[in-house]
């Protein structure tokens, strides 16, 4: 097997559509030419030779945008065709980024409806109609974005105060394809399932966000700032990209019918 090195920073790409996305980089000391790959889990990875540029790896796969393109609209039929089962109610969780472990208590009420909320530390309680678990997952999914939007938004500030940057606002959603964003405003969004990762992934990604506020895009200035605020920022990089599968199912929206 040829030996395949991670670039770490990956490389950017506009699709025709207007769509940006981010492909990794891996090197091969045996590859002869570049070779594009899309995935469902990786999304899109290209194998270069080791030692071509990465100018010469952009301007490769900017040459294949239609056929990127294609390729993804492929892999999202195929999702939309797969069924999926709904994960059971869960019984308990950790948050791993705030050292939580939380118990879930189910209890049916007549009522239409499924809230829950905090009965005490590391107690949820989940009430209403309960038989219906689609409603109490995204009963829990909102619970989990209260409490993202009490925990991340002053670690931010903390970690913000420490790079120099605050941003303008903070917003906590529940992103399908990034853990965070940084918009021209200033206005950086956390995805709520970050309490799922374990903390250094969490900060590094508050990292990654504040550095946009410096440079708005991928370039080779961004990376350096983004090294020079996380030394270890490569290694976290490549860890954040198998960190889904830190996000139980029942997290994920509309996790009753595609994840």
């Amino acid at each position: 097997m040829p030996a395949l090195i991670d670039d770490g920073a990956p490389g950017s790409l506009v699709l025709p559509d207007g769509r940006s996305i981010e492909f990794a980089i891996r090197y091969s000391n045996r590859a002869r030419s570049a070779r594009l790959r899309v995935g469902t889990r990786e999304g899109l990875v290209v194998i270069v030779p080791t030692g071509l540029q990465r100018e010469r790896v952009q301007q490769l796969v900017a040459s294949k945008r239609d056929w990127i393109a294609s390729k993804l609209d492929d892999i999202d039929a195929i999702r939309h065709l797969i069924p999926q089962v709904a994960p059971a109610r869960p019984q308990a969780f950790d948050l791993p980024a705030l050292a939580e472990t939380w118990q879930v208590e189910y209890r049916e009420m007549r009522r239409a409806s499924v809230g829950a909320k905090t009965d005490q530390p590391g107690r949820i309680v989940v009430f209403g109609a309960i038989d219906d678990v689609d409603a109490c997952h995204a009963a829990l999914r909102r619970w989990l974005a209260r409490r993202a939007a009490e925990a991340l938004p002053p670690w931010l500030e903390r970690v913000g105060a420490q790079c120099g940057q605050q941003p303008t606002a903070v917003a906590i959603k529940n992103q399908r394809t990034r853990w965070g964003s940084c918009a021209a405003s200033g206005r950086i969004s956390l995805n709520c399932k970050l309490l799922f990762l374990p903390r250094e992934l969490v900060r590094y990604v508050m990292v990654h966000e504040l550095c946009h506020l410096i440079e708005p895009n991928h370039s080779h200035r961004f990376w350096t700032q983004v090294r020079q605020m996380e030394q270890a920022a490569d290694l976290l990089h490549g860890r954040l990209r198998d960190a889904w599968k830190s996000a139980p199912p029942w997290a994920q929206r509309g996790s009753g019918n595609r994840l």
